[in-house]
């Protein structure tokens, strides 16, 4: 015999207010008192959501029903999400929530758990949106012969609470289910944008999907020209001419530890087989307790997020370039200047330019969003995302121009089996970012993604060891000052290290190691992913580089890792990095 609960739920909103009026006499009388029309209609429901779709809301927006799934097995669950939302821009509003069984079906408390996830009574200012949660659980088996229905109510009850100016006026903003609260931040001059597959910019309509991490379609943003975004309204083309900086969201996440790194010999052979898998994710926001795994098979929340306690951050799309030059060697300058930095394909990667400098050029770049020099463990982050089903889950191919040029990828002719891999600048060999080859470059295997992540430059990160041999031009002092923005690691490392990794810095978790000799007769330390050169740091070589050069071949990828000593190098450039907060 088939037992089930179903219960239809129905959400009331209901709005409440105080008789008040006051008459002031100034030659005459002024009848002060609320605009009800404005704080009744406003106070609203925008978003209701369940696992299979079936929640409504009515043409009033102020009831949300739902239908649950049958619930036969104990701890089974129903959840509704549901986003309030205060249109007015008079009035903030003081809400309550209470839910419970009507009153018919009182007697199902004893096999139903109601709960919400909200703190009653809440404050839901002006124009603003809170999410919350209602679980319903079966908590003991139902022994009826027959069918059944609950009902349940919710009752959200709002109260004007007055303000003194008037608040902003509310616009829908699109947001995806699966990132949990970790969508893209839109502050100051970021301009949100969609890129067309040849590379056309579009100023995005927020209000509609604008990207799509399910769809492995990443958000993007631009910075412009010396031109206030208010110059351009949504839907509008964006001359190419225009954008000095193109970034891509990386939403807030945890994964699941699929490597400990702790690794201090490799391996003195070369791997018949690639051990490379696809990570585990799931998106979540800085509202919730991160996890705190360390072993195989446990989450971490990923630490670039919770270094700066954020829901994401926007990185370069592709290598910092040199603005206005027009040749490699034009872009081989080591000068701290924040007015040079351009983000765009096609451009030279900005290069021979010592750590501090390329830091400090960051970090002034655009204080108002927290710029900085992308930190080792950032780089991992991205790494991370791009092999889980959110990105292109494989080795992203390298850029093989051998100008240095920006958002380039290998042709499939060309040979990357080995070190050396063949490169060069004609279209036989590599291709732009805006083809069907290029796209192969990126991080999601399509134009939304990250490029230059394999080759191009080599980009230094902001991750390293303390060291007397340190040639970056920072001075103890300003490693103190900026340790917000570096990855420490332990004094005592060497080139073999790995279990000094940092976990999610996409380091020593991709062991194990091996060591063998390359085609141009050398040995090397590789990875056991895709054969990746991994060198970890020493007290001589004290600062990270990551993807690799244009040259590098099969030792490229988003896991290649190697150390340099943080001085000059024409062969090494950098990335930038956006932490913006809610």
């Amino acid at each position: 015999m088939k037992k089930r609960n179903i219960m239809i739920i129905v959400f009331m909103l209901i709005i409440g207010f105080a008789a008040v009026s006051t008459t002031l006499v100034i030659n005459g009388r002024l009848n002060i008192g609320y605009n009800e029309e404005n704080f009744s209609s406003g106070v609203v429901y925008t978003r209701a959501e369940t696992e299979d779709g079936t929640a409504e809301i009515n043409q009033d927006d102020k009831n949300i029903t739902f239908e649950t799934n049958k619930l036969e097995n104990v701890n089974e669950t129903a959840t509704l999400e549901f986003d309030v939302t205060n249109k007015s821009r008079n009035y903030d509003a003081s809400v309550t929530i209470k839910c419970g069984l009507k009153e018919n079906f009182e007697s199902f408390s004893e096999y139903l758990n109601i709960e919400t996830d909200i703190t009653s009574p809440f404050r839901l200012e002006s124009s603003e949106t809170k999410t919350g949660r209602l679980v319903v659980t079966l908590k003991k088996a139902y022994d009826k012969d027959s069918e059944t229905t609950a009902e349940i109510e919710c009752e959200l009850v709002a109260t004007p609470e007055e303000r003194e100016t008037l608040g902003d006026e509310y616009k829908y903003i699109h947001k995806e289910k699966m990132l949990n609260g970790a969508d893209p931040v839109i502050k100051e001059n970021l301009v949100p944008v969609t890129i067309a597959d040849n590379g056309e910019v579009t100023y995005a309509n927020t209000q509609k999907k604008w990207y799509s991490y399910e769809n492995k379609e990443w958000a993007n943003a631009v910075i412009l020209v010396d031109s206030p975004s208010k110059e351009y309204q949504e839907n509008d083309i964006i001359p190419e001419s225009d954008i000095e900086s193109y970034f891509v969201w990386i939403p807030r996440y945890k994964y699941q530890i699929f490597d400990e790194g702790n690794y201090t010999e490799a391996i003195q052979s070369k791997p018949e087989t690639s051990i490379a898998k696809e990570i585990q994710i799931e998106f979540e926001s800085n509202s919730t307790n991160p996890s705190a795994g360390s072993k195989q098979g446990e989450w971490l929340t990923h630490p670039a997020f919770t270094n700066f306690d954020v829901n994401g951050f926007w990185v370069g799309k592709y290598e910092t370039g040199y603005k206005g030059a027009s040749s490699t060697e034009e872009a081989q300058v080591n000068v701290m200047d924040s007015s040079k930095v351009i983000i765009k394909p096609n451009v030279y990667s900005w290069r021979g330019i010592s750590v501090s400098n390329i830091f400090k050029t960051a970090y002034n770049y655009y204080r108002e969003l927290d710029s900085h020099m992308m930190k080792n463990t950032e780089w991992g982050a991205v790494a991370y995302l791009s092999h889980s089903k959110y990105g292109i889950n494989t080795e992203v191919r390298i850029n093989n121009n051998s100008a240095y040029l920006t958002g380039y990828a290998a042709t499939d002719e060309t040979d990357q089996t080995s070190y050396p891999g063949v490169s060069g600048t004609t279209s036989d060999v590599t291709l732009p970012y805006n083809t069907p080859t290029g796209y192969k470059a990126s991080t999601t295997g399509n134009i939304t993604g990250i490029y230059d992540m394999s080759g191009g430059a080599r980009d230094c990160v902001a991750g390293y060891v303390p060291s007397s041999s340190d040639a970056s031009g920072f001075t103890l002092a300003d490693l103190n000052i900026y340790s917000k923005y570096l990855d420490l690691y332990p004094d005592n490392t060497t080139i073999k290290s790995w279990n000094n990794r940092i976990l999610g810095d996409a380091t020593g978790e991709m062991g194990p190691f091996y060591y063998y000799v390359d085609k141009d007769n050398n040995k090397r330390y590789h990875n056991n992913w895709y054969n990746d050169n991994s060198c970890f740091l020493d007290s001589t070589n004290p600062w990270f580089y990551r993807g690799g050069l244009y040259v590098d071949g099969v030792l490229a990828s988003q896991f290649y890792f190697n150390d340099y000593t943080g001085n000059t190098n024409t062969g090494i450039g950098s990335r930038l990095v956006l932490t913006v907060k809610n």
